[in-house]
């Protein structure tokens, strides 16, 4: 890997975290250098900052480290790096555990890819977790919280919980089901899926998938919707949740498929590794699986396309 394409990688990846983190949260201090500045807020989650896109100064779980990009990487060499923060919150940050987070550091490198997502991820839940065991025992509902799984829907129906303003609970909503996680890269992909016939249904299940912790945190949540009304009116809408352009391409799917009174959301989680518009082929692949397994789509129409195809392939060449 030559100079310019670990140059070209490393400036994909400042772009992918700002996009993520905020230029708040991670900015550059050079434009000579591939010098950039890390604030990670413990008071918040990785979601919470990248959805507020602000830092409060005034926080006193704090931390801030310096990323210096050497020439060659990341194709032989990690980034090297520099925690300024002396404390974070009642957490001094010693040798001990700058020897740790080293440690893991350089277990989490791979020569030739990025790395700094996947370290910020782990040096979070590290020093969250050194700041619980430092601020003494903690309540097990808030350690049950931290630690909750991901099938934490299922337990959440059973509570009354009123969703917005409204009387509107939970067990209201549209069954949903999940497909099977598609990891590519890192990154992971998990489409949810609803039978729905108004809007009302649409938002509701979109906010009963969010009181997952897992899925909250998720990078996007991309979402799309096909509704035929009795009067025949069709209702459809999109949304990309950051990610450009996803949400209209999830639509296509839902269009070109005749797929009504569904709505499809696709949670990813980005690991670290820029896909291009290979996500694109991920958010709809899994889509397509889910549609396909609760009956919106049918092989039979899949392969009568696909056998047009063909057979307008096979005239142009008979020409």
């Amino acid at each position: 890997m030559t100079t310019n394409e670990n140059r070209e990688l490393q400036e994909e990846e400042f772009l992918a975290l700002t996009s993520i983190f905020g230029e708040v949260s991670f900015q550059a201090v050079s434009e000579s250098y591939p010098s950039y500045i890390f604030k990670l807020s413990l008071d918040n989650s990785i979601n919470d900052i990248e959805t507020t896109n602000v830092i409060d100064n005034k926080s006193s779980k704090n931390l801030t480290l310096r990323f210096h990009f050497p020439p060659n990487y990341p194709s032989s060499e990690p980034p090297n790096y520099e925690i300024v923060s002396l404390y974070c919150g009642t957490l001094k940050i010693d040798q001990n555990i700058k020897d740790e987070i080293e440690k893991n550091f350089n277990q989490l490198f791979v020569p030739g890819e990025v790395v700094i997502f996947s370290w910020i991820e782990w040096l979070q839940d590290f020093i969250k977790t050194k700041i619980d065991n430092e601020d003494g025992l903690i309540n097990i509902r808030n350690k049950n919280q931290l630690y909750e799984k991901e099938h934490i829907i299922s337990s959440v129906i059973n509570t009354e919980k009123k969703l917005n303003n409204n009387d509107i609970i939970i067990n209201e909503c549209p069954k949903i089901i999940h497909g099977e996680p598609l990891e590519h890269k890192k990154s992971l992909f998990i489409a949810h899926l609803a039978s729905v016939s108004n809007i009302q249904q649409v938002q509701l299940v979109r906010t009963t998938l969010l009181l997952d912790r897992k899925i909250a945190k998720a990078t996007h949540n991309i979402m799309a919707y096909r509704i035929v009304q009795e009067n025949g009116l069709l209702i459809q809408d999109n949304d990309d949740d950051g990610e450009t352009a996803a949400g209209s391409r999830l639509l296509h799917l839902l269009q070109i498929t005749d797929a009504k009174n569904v709505v499809v959301i696709v949670s990813r989680w980005f690991g670290g590794i820029l896909l291009g518009p290979e996500r694109f082929k991920d958010i709809l692949n899994c889509s397509r699986d889910l549609l396909e397994k609760c009956g919106y789509i049918t092989r039979n129409t899949n392969n009568n396309n696909e056998h047009k195809s063909s057979g307008k392939f096979k005239n142009k060449k008979k020409k």
